[in-house]
């Protein structure tokens, strides 16, 4: 006897009814960790590429590939974090050392600069600690450790979600497809396919282009005696997600701090030497190289979406946004190749 998925249903409804409120439920005791669930899911597309080169071994690639993801993103921006946090309290209590400081800076390059440029950097100084002084005075250390709690708990869930994902997935949307007739289970599996596609050249080239820039700008940071540079190489990181940042949001202020304090030569030196380390390698050899081969969404499209899902739903909508564009961008997709097969017969 055949299968017919409307008859079985129809026999099961409240069988149906009673797995949908579950789900449902689940689903709401889940939600406070749905930035560690989509960040596991990232992970895990990130991570595939290192699980295959174990072939059967499917467990221990796994794992492997969970580490060499997870643990590197978790220093990187746990360290960095703290660095960020700790600069933060620093200038809510020196405020006037920080006004003092930057006076002093800038009277050493009095003969380098015009007196008005002097004069309106100074002023707008000013005004940024007078800013930025109350605020973060004002902002409740109880909700910052709340908070901070939080994303230390969804980052270490995503280590698990990563790594069952990349030991179960591919087998449970297996299974969940096997349940559909023949003919809708070949029109998914297609979809499935290309959106997969997407996904993994926009994860994949996105997140070890952060990861290898991020490094490399930690030691040279650290190298050229910049401060807080595990909290530098981590904007970096962040930065290098969104295809029209990357490095250079980083490079260039700290090529200005270079200029204040040992000058034209030592600053350009610095931009030279930064350029060629850090943004050469991933953004003209790795990124190309992933993206070009493994997805065909415009960068428009990605850097849009990963600024409206981070404004919209924080670190979860940051990650999620770009899957929900490339799954309408592989739709889309799937939809044209039809139409254009169906022109060509007729």
């Amino acid at each position: 006897m055949d299968y017919d998925p409307g008859r079985w249903s129809g026999e099961h409804k409240s069988i149906l009814i009673l797995a949908l409120a579950a789900v449902c439920m689940t689903a709401y005791y889940a939600f406070p960790f749905l930035d560690g669930i989509i960040l596991g899911s990232v992970f895990a597309y990130v991570g595939r590429p290192i699980r295959n080169r174990f072939g059967r071994r499917k467990r221990l690639g796994s794992l492997v590939a969970a580490i060499c993801v997870v643990v590197p993103i978790f220093l990187m921006l746990g360290l960095g974090s703290l660095e960020v946090a700790g600069q933060i309290i620093a200038l809510a209590k020196s405020q006037e050392a920080l006004r003092s400081w930057i006076g002093f800076l800038l009277q050493q390059t009095a003969d380098d600069l015009p007196l008005w440029i002097r004069e309106g950097l100074i002023s707008a100084l000013e005004n940024a600690f007078g800013l930025i002084g109350p605020l973060a005075t004002s902002v409740p250390i109880l909700q910052i450790g709340r908070l901070a709690s939080l994303g230390i708990i969804n980052f270490l869930i995503s280590f698990p979600i990563c790594y069952f994902i990349l030991l179960d997935g591919e087998a449970f949307v297996g299974s969940v497809i096997s349940l559909l007739p023949d003919g809708e289970m070949r029109i998914l599996e297609r979809y499935i396919e290309r959106i997969d596609r997407i996904l993994g050249g926009i994860y994949i080239g996105t997140v070890y282009t952060s990861i290898v820039g991020s490094l490399i700008a930690a030691l040279t940071f650290y190298l050229f005696g910049i401060p807080r540079p595990i909290a530098l190489a981590s904007i970096v990181f962040i930065a290098g997600m969104v295809p029209v940042l990357t490095s250079w949001v980083v490079i260039l202020p700290l090529a200005v701090y270079r200029y204040f304090n040992v000058g034209l030569e030592g600053a350009l030196f610095f931009l030279v030497i930064s350029s060629a380390l850090i943004y050469l390698p991933s953004e003209l050899f790795i990124r190309p190289y992933i993206v070009s081969t493994r997805s065909s969404m415009h960068p428009l499209l990605v850097m849009l979406s990963f600024f409206g899902g981070a404004l919209v739903a924080g670190i979860g909508g940051f990650f999620l946004a770009p899957a929900v564009m490339g799954a309408i961008n592989g739709i889309y997709q799937v939809q044209r190749e039809d139409m254009a097969l169906s022109e060509a017969i007729e």
